[in-house]
């Protein structure tokens, strides 16, 4: 990891990044009471997003995909949140699953994709930018993402499930023998840690308003992949071993467990952000606090900030990071006396 750094020519270390890091999510950007937000949305996105699940599997050859799938989160996901999700599971599944691409499944989409929207916003102030794009292209990211990463999600989850069948049917074919099974056997859960790192990365590329640099994304796609996991599984053994939330609050415990579940998952995706965030703010390379674009304060100064200006006063959105990027190739890396754009706040100052 410390060539990534000298590869960015960054001037900090880890320790510092990482020092920064938990500063901001906790003293500056507010994380915990933006991962509250998420937990809210992702509750209500989560019946929505198991229908499209749902869906989607159907095209896969899965038999007892519910089976499998709670036999799989069982080691995980704690007892609670597993009863609530393999309930929904098996309602779903129990109908038509080819009758769920209907309108039915265009309104599970648009509504699973709100909670994406909400991670957008989050992350909007975790990089300490306001979203200039029109709601209906935010939206309609926000949907590609929710079916990509359930994409991303069911390829892991059938690596898992199918990939003990697929390694012993391939050593059969080809004559690989036991060894290659086992190989498999331990490789399929790096390639799902793989699988969930990419969908984590893509959230962090395309979700918030600013130009980013796919390498730079790495370093907090890992540490959100991680953090998540730690802290289920430390959820999950403090549910099991100490908590009592069933047997004190009844059948509303449940609900608790799966809202303190999201809340932590919310909270790992946005210090995951947040590093990310520190890692531009340090190199030469990066954007500074609050640019949308590499070089906007720089080049723009004074003038995207008039800009911006106008449009608020007429009710506007900031310029988002498309706008201002089209404004710095016009320019040529900054404004000069001759430049006339059809939004130039001087044509009016």
């Amino acid at each position: 990891m410390p060539f990534l750094l000298q590869r960015w020519q960054t001037r900090r270390s880890w320790p510092d990044l990482l020092r920064r890091t938990l500063s901001e999510s906790f003293f500056h950007d507010n994380c915990l009471s933006l991962a509250a937000q998420l937990a809210y949305y992702f509750f209500f996105a989560l019946f929505p997003m198991l229908l499209v699940l749902i869906a989607i599997a159907s095209f896969f050859p899965l038999s007892s995909l519910v089976t499998n799938t709670v036999q799989l989160l069982g080691p995980f996901v704690p007892p609670e949140v597993l009863a609530i999700v393999t309930d929904q599971l098996r309602k779903v599944s129990g109908g038509d699953q080819g009758g769920l691409l209907t309108l039915g499944m265009v309104a599970a989409i648009w509504s699973s994709s709100t909670a994406m929207t909400a991670i957008a916003d989050t992350l909007n102030s975790a990089y300490d930018v306001e979203e200039g794009r029109p709601w209906w292209k935010v939206r309609l990211i926000a949907i590609v993402l929710t079916l990509g990463v359930a994409v991303f999600i069911l390829f892991a989850t059938v690596l898992v499930l199918a990939g003990p069948a697929v390694a012993r049917y391939l050593a059969n074919w080809w004559y690989l023998g036991v060894a290659f099974q086992w190989t498999w056997n331990v490789l399929q859960w790096p390639l799902a840690f793989l699988l969930v790192n990419v969908a984590i990365g893509l959230i962090y590329y395309y979700a918030p308003d600013v130009e980013q640099e796919w390498a730079r994304l790495i370093p907090g796609a890992l540490l959100a992949t991680v953090l998540w996991l730690l802290a289920t599984l430390g959820f999950r053994y403090y549910v099991v071993n100490m908590g009592s939330y069933t047997e004190t609050y009844g059948a509303l415990g449940a609900v608790m467990v799966l809202l303190l579940w999201f809340y932590l998952s919310g909270l790992a995706i946005l210090i995951g952000a947040e590093l990310n965030a520190e890692i531009e703010h340090a190199s030469p390379a990066g954007k500074n606090p609050g640019e949308k674009v590499q070089g906007e304060k720089r080049h723009l100064g004074s003038f995207v900030r008039e800009w911006v200006a106008r449009r608020q006063r007429r009710g506007e959105k900031p310029p988002s990071a498309g706008e201002v990027r089209e404004l710095l190739d016009k320019t040529g890396g900054g404004p000069n006396d001759t430049t006339r754009l059809p939004d130039d706040p001087r044509s009016e100052l």
